[in-house]
């Protein structure tokens, strides 16, 4: 199986941030979003490394990797940065499939 087919496999979309919350419990600061992937209807995903302004996340698309129930959010790990979150250079649709 080539990367390629390896890649379509997993099922890549731009969603939107709907609402951020603070994750009770978690063992160190870590956030839930709520994402709008659109026609894919709405899912969760945790973020056990938020940003400073998680708040800030609100009506941002990020890149997805949808689960049956969940999402995990698509992110690079810089050595000066830390995570950061992938999303699209322009407006699109939520819900677009990534290629």
């Amino acid at each position: 199986m080539s990367v390629e087919d390896d890649l379509q496999q997993l099922e890549l979309v731009v969603a939107r941030v709907r609402e951020v919350t603070r994750h009770a419990g978690a063992r160190g600061p870590s956030v839930r979003l709520v994402l709008d992937c659109g026609p894919r209807g709405e899912r969760e995903a945790l973020l056990a490394e938020p940003p400073v302004d998680a708040d800030g996340l609100v009506g941002r698309q990020l890149v997805c990797a949808l689960g049956a129930e969940d999402a995990l959010v698509l992110a690079a790990h810089s050595h000066a940065k830390g995570l950061v979150l992938l999303g699209p250079d322009g407006e699109v649709e939520d819900g677009t499939a990534v290629a």
